[in-house]
């Protein structure tokens, strides 16, 4: 079978699995008009879906947003203003990226606003004002944002602008390897790396857009449901892009078996054992934050040792909690107050 012809027939495949399995979910199929304020949320719910099940996303990205409604809330928010309502998700790091990214995009729109406006260089204060908000497009201007990678640039051209965008992520990595290359290894291990799967996404795209609009539109048979092969006439043949990687995450996600390697890569991480069980730094770290989320005081070293450690022995994990705690520091996450450490304000 040429080439052609097996993506053709992949994309149809797609297209009608997800015709009757497609996900409904708040980031999704937006209908904001303001560019700006579409693309804050999807670059919340992308920063939200990085290692976390999207049932628990579902839930924190409503209530985050009920926080922060628009961009110029979230710019304007203090850390711990963010850590509190990042509660339940992990990885709190990713927060203050979140936020360091929507607050240069309003420093970058701002400076335009100087540039065109010379006269507003007289304004001193220090709040963030209303300017008209440029939320950036092209691939070098979202990936020069903090924390933006390729995916997550990729991902709001394609589900916020429309623009078709090749792009890999877990489970357009399952479907695309599988079907072309191959399941995974043994291992866990995939035989083909991103960059190669970035090439094939990039000819699956275009030929998946083409084998959308040439779908007829058929009368649906269930109850009153838009069928994709109708899509043609109810959306704009540039938000096809945003559906079709949708369906490529649904698939991966719902369609295809996940293989449990039989063998783990051995990963290196900093953590101690507790007991006889190993415990990733990282665990210790949310606990940290999750502590002192309901501590208005804040809480000593010694406090924080005996609340996240079962085993805390002073005399033997003190240097090692010191060093977790700086780092939390270092990421701007928490401070010290006179030996009391607290959220960062």
């Amino acid at each position: 079978m040429r080439k052609r012809e097996h993506i053709e027939n992949f994309a149809h495949e797609v297209w009608d699995w997800y015709k009757q399995h497609k996900r409904s979910l708040p980031w999704r199929d937006l209908t904001i008009k303001n560019d700006a304020e579409r693309a804050y949320r999807v670059l919340v719910s992308e920063v939200m879906l990085q290692q976390t099940q999207v049932s628990r996303v579902v839930v924190i990205y409503k209530r985050f947003l009920r926080e922060f409604p628009s961009i110029r809330d979230l710019a304007n928010a203090s850390n711990r203003e963010i850590i509190m309502a990042w509660r339940g998700m992990g990885y709190n790091s990713r927060a203050l990226r979140l936020r360091d990214a929507v607050r240069e995009i309003v420093r970058r729109s701002e400076e335009v606003r100087k540039y065109e406006n010379p006269s507003s260089l007289l304004r001193t204060s220090m709040k963030i004002r209303k300017c008209r908000i440029q939320f950036p497009v092209e691939m070098d201007e979202l990936m020069s944002l903090p924390g933006i990678g390729h995916y997550t640039a990729a991902a709001i051209r394609n589900f916020a602008f429309h623009v078709p965008t090749p792009c890999v992520e877990t489970n357009i990595r399952r479907v695309l390897h599988t079907r072309f290359f191959g399941p995974q290894k043994a291992d866990g291990t995939w035989r083909v790396d991103d960059r190669k799967l970035l090439t094939l996404a990039e000819e699956v795209l275009k030929i998946a857009l083409c084998c959308s609009r040439a779908i007829p539109p058929k009368e649906d048979e269930s109850k009153g449901r838009i069928r994709l092969s109708t899509l043609r006439t109810v959306r704009s043949t540039r938000a096809l892009t945003a559906d079709w990687h949708a369906a490529l995450m649904d698939y991966g996600s719902l369609a295809l078996p996940k293989i449990k390697p039989k063998k783990r890569v051995a990963k290196k991480e900093p953590g101690r054992l507790v007991g006889s069980v190993f415990i990733p730094n990282r665990i210790f770290r949310g606990k940290i934050i999750e502590e002192l989320r309901d501590a208005k005081r804040g809480l000593s070293m010694s406090e924080l040792g005996r609340l996240i450690c079962i085993d805390w022995e002073p005399k033997d994990h003190h240097n090692w909690l010191i060093n977790i705690l700086q780092n939390l520091m270092c990421d701007g996450l928490i401070i010290n107050q006179k030996g009391r450490y607290a959220l960062s304000e």
